[in-house]
This record gives C-alpha cells, sequence and structure tokens, in this order.
C-alpha cells in the first residue's frame, strides 16, 4: 500500500513539472513573437537620409575659373561653388574624377579617391568650399584640386569631408548642350554635350588599345572631325567600335589646343544607326601605330617610306636625294573571299611637283607576288588622286575588286622622284586603306 501512495505522488510531481514545462514553452513563444513584431513595426521602413547644406554658393563655375590666369592659384576663404555631377569613374574613363557642370560652365574636379562613383552618382547636386583649394590647367584644361610637386593635383581622400557637401538625393543628370564641331568652344569644357550624325573612321577596331588610352576619330557629314579618346582602363575599352552613324554625347576635355571628346559609357552613343549590319574588313589600316605587317621597299634612291608618328600615315618625299627614288609600300595579302565584291579605298595627299616623272604616285595590285616588287607582275588601279601641291587629303573613291574575287592579293602604293636635289620631285602621304566586303 505504502509503495502504491509513493507511486502515486512520484506520477503527480512529473504531471506537474510538464504542466510547468509547457507553460514556459507557450510563454517564451509569445515574448519571440511579441519581440520580433516591435522589430518589424520599428524597421520596417526606415526612413531615408537626405543630405541637405545649410549654406549657398556663392560663386558660378564660370565665375570660378575665370580667376585662373596661367598659373598655379591657391582659392581664398570665401568661396563656395555648386554644380551637378555629369560624369563620374563608374566606367573607369574617368579616373579619380569627378565633372560637375552648372549653367554657365563645367570643371574636372581631381580628387584622391578611387569608387567615386558610389557616393557621386550623376545627377548628384554638390557644394565646393575652395578654401585651400587650387586651381590649376593640364593641356590647358582648367581643374580644381590640390597642390602636387609645385602643380595642380587631386584633393586628398582626408580632405574630402571638408570641402565637398552633397546636397538632396541624386536627381536627372542634366541634358547635354546640342553642338557641333565647328562650334566647340572654351566655355563648353567639362560640360556634357552632344553632337549629332557623325560617324566612326575606325569602325571594327576596339574603343582602346590594350595597352594605352586611345584616340579614336568622329566624323560629321562635312568631313569635321573631332577625337574620341578612351581609357584602356574602361569597362567598354575592347568593344568594337561601331558602323553607321548616329549622335554622340561626352564631356569636352581639350590637350594643347586640341579638342577631345570622353565618353562616360556606351548609353552615350544615341540612335546609332548601322546601315550595313553584316559588313566587316578585309583590311583596315589607319596607321595608328608604325605597321609592321607592311612592306617597305627601296629599288633607287636613297629616300623611303615611312611611318609619320606625327600626322599618323605613311609618307615619303625625295627631297635631297642624289638620284630619283623609287620605292613601294607593300600591304600584307589579303585574300578575297568568292563571290565578293571587294571595295578598295585610301586617302591621300601631296606637296611640290615633279615636272618630270610621268607617274609619281601609282597604285598596284598582284596576285603573285615574288618578294621583290621588280619581278612581280602588278596591275595598275584606277584612283581619285589629289591634284600636283594640293596639300588637301583626297578620297581615291571605291576602287572595286570583284575581278579579284576567290585569290590572295596585296596592294603596292609606288613612288618615284626624278631628282631631289634638281627640285624634280614631290611627296606623298597615305592613311585609311581599307578594303571591304
Amino acid at each position: 500500500m505504502g509503495e502504491k501512495l509513493f507511486y502515486s505522488a512520484n506520477l503527480f510531481v512529473i504531471s506537474k513539472k510538464q504542466n510547468d514545462m509547457k507553460k514556459n514553452f507557450l510563454f517564451l513563444v509569445a515574448m519571440v513573437w511579441m519581440f520580433t513584431s516591435c522589430i518589424h513595426d520599428d524597421f520596417d521602413k526606415p526612413e531615408p537620409y537626405v543630405p541637405h547644406v545649410d549654406f549657398k554658393s556663392n560663386m558660378t563655375i564660370a565665375q570660378l575659373k575665370s580667376l585662373y590666369q596661367g598659373t598655379l592659384l591657391k582659392l581664398p576663404d570665401s568661396i563656395i561653388i555648386q554644380g551637378i555631377v555629369v560624369a563620374n569613374d563608374e566606367s573607369g574613363n574617368f579616373y579619380k574624377t569627378l565633372e560637375i557642370q552648372d549653367n554657365t560652365g563645367g570643371i574636372e574636379v581631381k580628387i584622391d579617391k578611387t569608387s567615386l562613383y558610389t557616393s557621386f552618382r550623376v545627377g548628384q547636386r554638390i557644394f565646393i568650399k575652395c578654401k585651400d583649394l587650387y586651381l590649376g590647367a593640364y593641356g590647358g584644361l582648367i581643374q580644381l584640386g590640390y597642390i602636387h610637386n609645385n602643380d595642380i593635383g587631386r584633393i586628398p581622400a582626408v580632405m574630402m569631408a571638408d570641402h565637398i557637401f552633397k546636397d538632396s538625393l541624386p536627381g536627372v543628370s542634366p541634358a547635354p548642350i546640342k553642338v557641333d564641331i565647328p562650334s566647340l568652344n572654351p566655355a563648353l569644357l567639362s560640360m556634357l554635350i552632344e553632337i549629332d550624325s557623325v560617324s566612326f573612321a575606325t569602325p571594327g577596331l576596339p574603343f582602346a588599345e590594350s595597352t594605352s588610352t586611345t584616340n579614336r576619330i568622329i566624323t560629321d557629314k562635312n568631313g569635321n572631325q573631332l577625337i574620341v579618346r578612351t581609357s584602356n582602363y574602361a569597362n567598354f575599352a575592347s568593344t568594337p567600335i561601331p558602323e553607321g552613324t548616329g549622335n554622340i554625347r561626352g564631356i569636352l576635355g581639350i590637350y594643347n589646343g586640341t579638342y577631345q571628346l570622353y565618353l562616360r559609357d556606351l548609353n552615350d552613343l544615341v540612335n546609332w544607326n548601322n546601315p550595313n549590319p553584316s559588313q566587316n574588313y578585309l583590311l583596315n589600316e589607319q596607321f595608328f601605330t608604325n605597321p609592321t605587317n607592311w612592306i617597305i621597299y627601296n629599288v633607287s634612291g636613297n629616300k623611303d617610306w615611312y611611318y609619320n608618328s606625327g600626322y599618323q600615315c605613311m609618307t615619303i618625299n625625295g627631297g635631297g636625294s642624289d638620284v630619283g627614288c623609287e620605292d613601294y609600300l607593300i600591304s600584307p595579302q589579303i585574300t578575297i573571299p568568292s563571290g565578293v565584291n571587294a571595295i578598295l579605298s585610301f586617302d591621300s595627299w601631296t606637296r611640290y611637283v615633279d615636272n618630270v616623272t610621268a607617274k609619281p604616285f601609282s597604285v598596284l595590285i598582284t596576285t603573285n607576288y615574288t618578294g621583290d616588287p621588280t619581278t612581280t607582275s602588278w596591275t595598275e588601279l584606277s584612283a581619285t588622286l589629289p591634284p600636283s601641291d594640293s596639300q588637301t587629303w583626297t578620297n581615291s573613291g571605291n576602287i572595286s575588286l570583284s575581278a579579284y574575287a576567290g585569290q590572295t592579293i596585296r596592294i603596292a602604293f609606288k613612288y618615284k622622284s626624278t631628282s631631289g636635289n634638281s627640285g624634280e620631285y614631290s611627296a606623298w602621304q597615305v592613311d585609311n586603306v581599307k578594303i571591304t566586303k
């Protein structure tokens, strides 16, 4: 009997403990639910932080730039400017740089910090307190920065918070200023511009070579040209340049008197129309560098074809030779596919007059180059050439190579002079040699 009572008492104790544990568990569940509910209520929709300055600008960008008189200038305490970010370093084509503008002008702000785009988006309004900052210029482009080796440099990253202030959230970028190439002027430097109806001279090539910042050329319908400059670190550097015609936007720069356009990214190519998307080049030689795959062959005289790095073309000038010159500039071999009407075109330029030599300059083609142009059978091609001593670049026109479909060819530019010492010679240049299919 005593054992039964003991057993019943133990059951009562165990049952009571189980009930207590259930109550505790339910209490904990209720507390967790209440706690998470509070967190949800407090943090579900945090208020966004909107930066705001409590001061005003007192000088326009144009007025600030007018203070620069050709020598490095330390700015006084009182100057404050404001502007909208129109370009940053997101694509890699602007390095440690912000381009800002107001309705009077634009200026390049140099900052010793990468990934600026994470804080300064295009469309962000900023104010800059210019106390102890510097105005200087690089290649004629006025910049706002700090002193470095007695010249204009970048604002140290540790100084940014004392000088550069965001105001409001990023908005819409200012509309680009519509302009044509002949109307470019210093007031547009470091501003976002747009030029209508242009085409690239070198479609199919990358925007930049892998080893260096690269200049490419755009041309409008009237033949006016402008450099498009792209860093090899830009994330679109290796992208092939499009064919056809379109509008182009970018930040206008200048270097030693020559205007240059910098794309922010490929979205700056607008309404690009490629009329021949399947067209490609069998040969596209712009002579941006010394061509190692072309043959320079001297038959007589002491003057050769040479690479003219200043004008980025091939040049020959028989002046100063004691005998008449005969020289060949020969292309690499090109195979024209069967059934293709390939087209040859090039630009040429000439100066001085050779009244003795019948053909100072001629364009030749062969299907069987022997290694010696004097023993090779050549056929002369008909091309439009500049008048004697015109000093005007002239396009050859479209030269059909349909007769050479399915064959491997070489093109040669042959030069002759009578004597450089007697004044019977001419000078010639060749550029933009293309064979399209």
